[in-house]
């Protein structure tokens, strides 16, 4: 039993598919399955079964994946305290975020990141709230950034920033005409909005402020990310409510006007 053997196995568990491991750590899928086979040997089991779908963990390969993940924690850890002690910061940071998040909120950080740690690798992952708390929750991956964090067990929630929410329209909606006075909530009262997925954290706290200001609003369309949004608001379907440093590029670009709620400061936690 490998290490390399392990990590691959433990690969295989988290992706369900020996094609997308393969092309992760950049091996060819016999050579993969070489690996298990060699494994399976070394332990006298069996410990993933293949379907026409996906590869199933059977109950040893659950039981071993337990350890696994230690085993491989405690290398990597090793590894990382005798580097240190030299000066260096090695090894890998996986990070799973929400879209509009990791699209434009991160990429500044994670550029300051790679300046400082140039040996680190970085892996990121784009996904909705609920899986990056899988993800962590599983240590698929090191940190998880989503929006309204909410703790839970194993898991210590860190703040990292806040994003104002503003209110973007189209540049021939009237609301477009004003010049920095911004609109306040009432004056959203009866317009046609798209909102984000009513499963979605920043959706939910979008309908608690309209509702406590005695607010309806016409969604007319929903989306799961805030690119499909922003597009939809460019070509003129409705306005929104959306995170202030996803829609810079498009204020720049003069396809989207930003307005910011004159009578409600709506900052959206990360």
């Amino acid at each position: 039993m490998e290490l390399h053997q392990l990590k691959l196995f433990l690969d295989l568990v988290r992706e369900g598919s020996f094609t997308r491991v393969a092309e992760m750590n950049r091996l060819t899928q016999p050579a993969v399955s070489l690996q298990i086979q060699r494994l399976e040997a070394d332990l006298g089991c069996k410990l993933l079964e293949r379907t026409t779908r996906r590869v199933l963990v059977t109950e040893e390969g659950r039981i071993l994946a337990a350890y696994a993940r230690d085993i491989i924690a405690l290398s990597q850890g090793a590894q990382q305290a005798l580097l240190e002690r030299r000066g260096q910061m090695v090894g890998s940071l996986r990070v799973a975020a929400i879209h509009s998040v990791g699209l434009y909120e991160l990429p500044d950080y994670l550029k300051r990141y790679i300046h400082l740690y140039p040996d680190v690798h970085l892996h990121i992952e784009y996904h909705r709230s609920e899986l990056v708390y899988q993800l962590v929750l599983q240590g698929s991956v090191d940190v998880g950034l989503v929006a309204y964090p909410e703790p839970r067990d194993s898991m210590v929630v860190i703040p990292f920033l806040e994003d104002e929410m503003v209110v973007i329209v189209n540049p021939e909606h009237p609301f477009a005409l004003r010049d920095g006075d911004g609109v306040s909530l009432q004056e959203l009262n009866g317009q046609e909005m798209i909102g984000f997925d009513g499963n979605i954290p920043t959706r939910r706290a979008t309908d608690s402020v309209l509702a406590q200001a005695g607010v309806h609003v016409n969604v007319k369309m929903e989306c799961d990310n805030v690119e499909i949004m922003t597009k939809m608001v460019e070509v003129g379907l409705g306005i929104a409510l959306a995170p202030q440093y996803s829609v810079q590029e498009q204020s720049r670009r003069g396809v989207l006007k930003v307005l910011r709620l004159r009578d409600y400061h709506f900052l959206r936690p990360l």
